[in-house]
């Protein structure tokens, strides 16, 4: 029989602007890559009160309507899920810096041509469509994706 497991479940959030999403460069962990906006649930959070409050802590902007684009498992020495949203809309001045890095707009073009995370750059041709995509990561020490596989849900 196998073992139940708690996965470690966070969110990030795509806000689009002008054909532009807003991302995090991180200034010291992660060696400097780039991310969307999320982070790890807090006690009797949803997935969306989750993002909503990770969003508005790291930008100052608050999400309206975010909606769920995809759901990624991954699996390295732990497990856990990100439930990955895109929105359009927001309210709230943005901060200038984050307490995680610099905030930047990314043209949503160079998406691919900027240094992320192995596995948010494998799902993000599946970003702002209508379908929901599932993505299943095997991950090593590094974060480096060592297999993988996305299927549209």
């Amino acid at each position: 029989m196998k073992e139940r497991i708690a996965h470690l479940n966070s969110t990030v959030c795509y806000l689009k602007k002008n054909n532009k999403t807003l991302m995090i460069k991180f200034k010291k962990k992660w060696g400097q890559v780039y991310a969307p906006p999320g982070g790890k649930f807090e006690s009797g959070e949803t997935p969306i009160d989750c993002i909503i409050r990770e969003f508005k802590e790291e930008t100052g902007l608050t999400l309206i309507n975010p909606k769920l684009q995809g759901i990624s498992y991954w699996h390295d020495s732990t497990e856990g899920m990100i439930f990955v949203y895109t929105a359009e809309e927001y309210k709230g001045e943005l901060t200038v810096t984050s307490s995680e890095g610099e905030l930047k707009w990314i043209k949503i073009d160079d998406l691919l041509l900027i240094k992320q995370f192995e596995q948010n750059e494998k799902f993000t041709p599946y970003l702002f469509k209508e379908e929901l995509f599932e993505g299943k990561f095997l991950l090593n020490d590094k974060c480096e994706v060592l297999e993988y596989e996305i299927r549209k849900m």
